[in-house]
């Protein structure tokens, strides 16, 4: 191929509505409505994943729960498998989701990982013992593996270019609010002396799940994915049903160009994504966030916290569930502020530092309250802290942890990888590294619980060192904000 081939950008995304005239014109007269709507439905999906999140985080500490399914010899090491389990098949599900979202468009898939979810959560509802308790969190879990690509992949294709970061962040917010409401719905239900304490969170996720089903069959399809199959009236009509009908024509010329360009390359396959080193050092930077992500430590934080509170000397589950969704709560507030004013302003670099700086610190006196305050009740066993300054240290810094992982990675470790890529190897590119994501998500959720059973400060030292060697690392990642992906093509080094 020749080096002017090569140089044709591959992702006609943010090609159009580029002069300021037409954005302009379009904002006043309120025609983005359509995709600021079909984007907030779309996002709905991640308050299902956020809501599982924390119910999920609230059940294990359920005592009904726990006398159901768990021995106090076990309990750590099926905790840690139930995990595991909807992780496992959330990687596959990411992992295969390109197929998916290629061959069945982003809407479908998107549908398909709703009415998986729902059916795992039937399992949950109806589970009496522990085989449909895991059938439940298997089947689940492949429904939160493809919604986590489907639906940043779905968010980044319609969105316009100068806001494709805070349409795209409607996921991380949507599902901050997820998990909010999944740790005050099972404060609420912990009061109940029954199973169904922990059953009727689950049973309100899957009625959530058809709820959002139905919704999806409304949106319009990606126009990009329309054209690619050949639809070219039904995606110009997406198109207008998204930007309304000023300056659309010059657009959707682009993009079909662009399209009909990249299926002159030849067929789509998965070593395309290391073929060239434009698209090597696209994938090895977007990998990159995805496995540091899982090194913060919020998965641990997300799915123990409650147990961490009560650890840190907090009486009684309910107060630990209640100070958990304390952290919830201030995840989406600092969700909200950076997805509206931070994220197409501050740049994905500054956002990526700054994080682990803040998270590392908080990680690091986290583990020192630990290490100094912690003693053993020598009647029960437990392993408490009794220190009130010590404990009010330990939770106001995982409230600062968590916070700043929504205000600065929650937003954009999504927001980066669903950038990077060009058309030809957006879908099975996003696949790939949201499967790493969750399959590093794996290893740091079941090896949390005998990490903490061996060692009070020894994983808050760990995730405080992750950070240190992930800030190493971000100093070399490419900054995207603010950057069309026709310049994307040269940043990652295209000829």
């Amino acid at each position: 191929m020749s080096n002017k081939a090569q140089s044709i950008p591959a992702d006609p995304e943010v090609l159009s509505i580029k002069s300021s005239v037409n954005i302009t014109t379009i904002e006043s007269y309120g025609l983005r409505r359509g995709v600021y709507l079909s984007a907030i439905v779309a996002a709905i999906g991640g308050f299902l994943c956020g809501f599982d999140t924390g119910a999920t985080s609230g059940v294990l500490t359920m005592i009904p729960f726990q006398e159901q399914f768990f021995t106090k010899d076990n309990l750590e090491y099926l905790q840690g498998l139930l995990l595991a389990f909807f992780l496992m098949t959330a990687a596959l599900g990411a992992f295969f989701s390109g197929y998916f979202c290629d061959r069945f468009s982003r809407k479908y898939t998107i549908l398909g990982a709703s009415i998986l979810f729902c059916i795992g959560n039937v399992f949950l509802v109806i589970g009496y013992n522990l085989g449909l308790l895991l059938t439940g969190r298997l089947v689940g879990g492949l429904g939160a593996g493809l919604m986590t690509n489907g639906i940043p992949l779905y968010l980044s294709e319609i969105a316009p270019p100068d806001i494709r970061g805070r349409l795209i962040s409607f996921f991380t917010l949507m599902s901050t609010f997820g998990q909010v409401a999944g740790y005050f719905v099972t404060f609420g239900t912990n009061h109940l002396d029954t199973n169904w304490s922990w059953r009727a969170p689950y049973l309100l996720q899957c009625l959530m799940c058809f709820f959002f089903g139905l919704a999806m069959l409304c949106m319009p399809y990606s126009p990009r994915w329309l054209i690619d199959k050949g639809l070219n009236e039904k995606a110009l009509i997406a198109l207008v049903s998204l930007r309304g009908t000023g300056y659309i024509q010059n657009e959707f010329d682009e993009i079909k160009n662009e399209i009909e360009f990249e299926r002159s390359l030849g067929k789509r396959t998965y070593a395309e994504l290391f073929t060239t080193s434009s698209n090597r050092r696209r994938f090895f930077s977007a990998a990159f966030i995805a496995m540091a992500n899982s090194f913060t430590g919020i998965v641990s934080i997300w799915y123990y916290a409650p147990q961490i509170f009560l650890t840190a000397g907090l009486s009684d589950v309910s107060s630990s569930i209640a100070i958990t969704g304390g952290t919830g709560f201030l995840s989406f507030i600092c969700v909200a502020i950076s997805s509206q004013w931070v994220i197409d302003s501050w740049g994905r670099r500054k956002l990526f530092l700054s994080g682990s700086l803040i998270m590392a610190i908080s990680m690091f006196i986290i583990g020192s309250m630990f290490e100094i305050y912690t003693i053993v009740d020598v009647k029960t066993g437990d392993v408490i802290i009794k220190n009130a300054p010590a404990r009010n240290t330990i939770i106001a810094f995982l409230y600062i942890f968590t916070g700043t992982y929504a205000f600065t990675w929650g937003i954009a470790n999504y927001v980066y990888p669903a950038e990077v890529f060009n058309m030809r190897t957006r879908a099975k590119g996003l696949g790939i590294v949201y499967g790493l994501n969750w399959a590093f998500s794996i290893m740091i959720t079941y090896s949390t619980p005998p990490f903490l059973a061996s060692t009070v400060s020894g994983a808050y030292f760990f995730f405080g060192a992750c950070q240190v060697v992930t800030m190493a690392g971000l100093w070399f990642l490419p900054e995207t904000a603010g950057k069309t992906l026709e310049e994307m093509e040269y940043i990652f080094g295209a000829q």
